[in-house]
């Protein structure tokens, strides 16, 4: 059993980055299970995977040309099921596969070495739409291991790509040495317009308080989500994805 903070450790960190960004993803981070000891019961590596020591985030980038078919407004075409909203529907059924495919491969590279994996699928399961929760809460792995902070929106916005990114996550009890720190810095500062709280259809974004990270109603936003097979418009108008 490889144990964190030796070279087996790191080796195998180094070993699954690279059949991880081999196999197309374009984010890999490492976080330890424990981390997530104080999140709401349910919702722990542990809860999922007895004995959990180590996590594996993957993320895999939209295309830019994807995101911004997304309609905003009172644009042509923004009407529920229209060609556009199924296209990018698809293009996101699309990433979701590519990382069940990746996120699979790693999960049974660990268990061929012996390791217990479950893999969070990005395709089906492990959400309650009702409130908006997953099984365990991607981007909070994400901004754990470094890859980035929480935006307005409540979505993880990277410093490569802005929020759009799609996520997967291996659970192991492999020690696997962890990769960066949270990031120490805030990339909402200096987003003036606040666009995702401008646009958003439902009303459900407000600028958050001085204490808050977000302020999101998740009630109207799932509500809203019931109403057409998508919405992303806060993934869209994000100034943050426009770099990447």
């Amino acid at each position: 059993m490889a144990v964190k903070g030796t070279g087996e450790s790191m080796i195998l960190k180094e070993e699954l980055k690279e059949q991880a960004f081999n196999l197309g993803a374009d984010l890999y981070g490492v976080v330890e299970a424990s981390r997530f000891d104080d999140a709401p019961s349910g919702h722990r590596p542990a809860d999922v995977l007895s004995g959990a020591k180590s996590v594996i985030v993957l993320g895999m980038k939209y295309l830019d040309g994807m995101v911004e078919l997304l309609p905003v407004g009172k644009e042509d075409g923004n009407y529920p099921q229209s060609p556009r909203e199924k296209m990018f529907v698809g293009h996101n059924a699309f990433l979701s596969a590519q990382l069940d495919r990746i996120g699979y491969t790693l999960a049974r590279v660990l268990e061929r070495k012996g390791f217990k994996t479950y893999h969070q699928l990005a395709s089906q399961g492990g959400t309650d739409d009702r409130y908006l929760v997953g099984m365990l809460s991607l981007k909070h792995i994400a901004a754990e291991a470094g890859l980035g902070t929480f935006g307005h929106h409540s979505l993880l916005v990277t410093p490569q790509y802005g929020p759009r990114v799609r996520l997967t996550a291996i659970v192991t009890d492999a020690e696997i040495e962890p990769t960066d720190k949270p990031l120490a810095v805030n990339l909402c500062d200096g987003c003036v317009r606040k666009p995702c709280v401008t646009h958003c259809p439902a009303g459900a974004i407000k600028e958050p308080g001085e204490t808050e990270v977000y302020s999101l109603d998740k009630f109207l936003c799932a509500q809203y989500r019931r109403t057409r097979p998508t919405c992303s418009v806060c993934l869209k108008v994000c100034i943050g994805g426009r770099k990447g």
